[in-house]
């Protein structure tokens, strides 16, 4: 007998996180998030429960947890897009069509009891977290924030109605010190840039300056498809357990006259260092990411620059630089998030600097 149940309790919220760890094996790519950010996320102090609304989901058979879902609808997404949407996000189930097809259509019940006319997902709550699943390159390790899934997701997802509505991937380049740079590259300056100062974040102003970040971030991606600004609240949330161990020669910005008009966020590769902490942020592994003992790989969260400075070759500086940067600090690998499938200049951008194809990732909705 499958029974699907709201997660109410704190019992119920650590079932709901420990879940994947019955799904992946020990040797599979997938590497377990820390505890703490998952429960950030379903913790009604959440920004996004200010203007959305969400209920998370447990479905089991004959008591054994067999899978997850968190349905969700954000307002503002509403409001500014202009369509009904409702989302499911933190999806996780085994290899089985009638439990994953019980946690999908609760979730579009959900979605229409809040007036919604399409379910869309996987999508965890808000901008700049983790969306889609893998449907190419399940031999390949997620670096930190790309999202790593069992490969019979697409088919259980098919089998109940969705189709892609988003493709995306994930590129990497495992040498990146072979790629060979123009020695006066990184002052390459075109006719309307010549004013625009590079630099890296600040270490005593990181806080401050990581608003500077949020503001580009807001000012060049509105308008791109199923983008929200994120606010304040949203951004430290995403960023605070990050913040204190992030190192600051891999955060490029672009300034014309102190202002910031283009970032690259990039960090080291945590996912090295989470796959040996069994969720525990505070784990003795976790000590890697504060000695000496430096990770050799970066990844691109984002590059960003306001619509206004856009091509006029300020990505192609800010990445630039970032690779000296890296060279000089010791960073030996490099690989990039998020690249939609038909954005052309970042696909450009990545293979100049010798990336590959790692995962193809994918987005899928559906009528409710």
């Amino acid at each position: 007998m499958l029974d699907i149940h709201p997660i109410r309790t704190r019992r119920e919220r650590d079932e709901f996180v420990r879940l994947p760890r019955s799904i992946y094996a020990k040797d599979s790519p997938w590497v377990r998030p820390p505890d703490m950010v998952v429960n950030g996320y379903l913790d009604k102090k959440n920004p996004f429960f200010q203007d959305g609304v969400g209920e998370a989901f447990v479905v089991r058979r004959d008591g054994k947890s067999l899978g997850r879902i968190m349905a969700h609808v954000w307002r503002r997404h509403q409001r500014l897009h202009g369509e009904r949407v409702g989302y499911f996000g933190f999806f996780e189930c085994k290899n089985d069509p009638e439990a994953a097809a019980l946690l999908l259509e609760t979730t579009a019940n959900f979605a229409r009891e809040h007036h919604c006319n399409l379910l869309r997902g996987p999508f965890n709550m808000t901008g700049m977290q983790e969306a889609g699943i893998v449907t190419e390159g399940f031999d390949q390790p997620p670096a930190v924030d790309m999202v790593y899934t069992a490969p019979w997701y697409p088919v259980l997802l098919e089998k109940s109605g969705f189709r892609k509505c988003l493709e995306m991937e994930t590129r990497s380049n495992e040498n990146v010190l072979s790629v060979d740079l123009n020695p006066g590259a990184a002052r390459y300056r075109t006719t309307s840039a010549q004013s625009v100062q590079l630099r890296h974040l600040s270490t005593l102003h990181r806080t401050a300056e990581m608003e500077m970040v949020r503001d580009v971030v807001n000012a060049s991606f509105l308008g791109n498809w199923g983008f929200v600004p994120i606010n304040r609240g949203e951004w430290e949330l995403q960023t605070a357990a990050l913040l204190p161990i992030l190192d600051p020669a891999l955060v490029m910005l672009a300034t014309v006259q102190d202002v910031a008009i283009g970032v690259t966020l990039a960090v080291p590769d945590f996912n090295r260092v989470f796959r040996n902490t069994n969720g525990w942020l505070f784990h003795p592994a976790s000590f890697r990411l504060f000695s000496k003992w430096r990770l050799h790989e970066v990844v691109v969260i984002l590059c960003a620059v306001r619509k206004q400075y856009q091509n006029l070759g300020i990505a192609r500086l800010l990445n630039i630089e970032l690779l000296h940067q890296m060279r000089r600090r010791g960073y030996k690998s490099l690989s990039a998030t998020w690249i939609g499938g038909e954005n052309t200049p970042s696909l450009a951008s990545t293979d100049a600097f010798g990336m590959t194809r790692r995962h193809k990732v994918a987005m899928y909705e559906r009528a409710v």
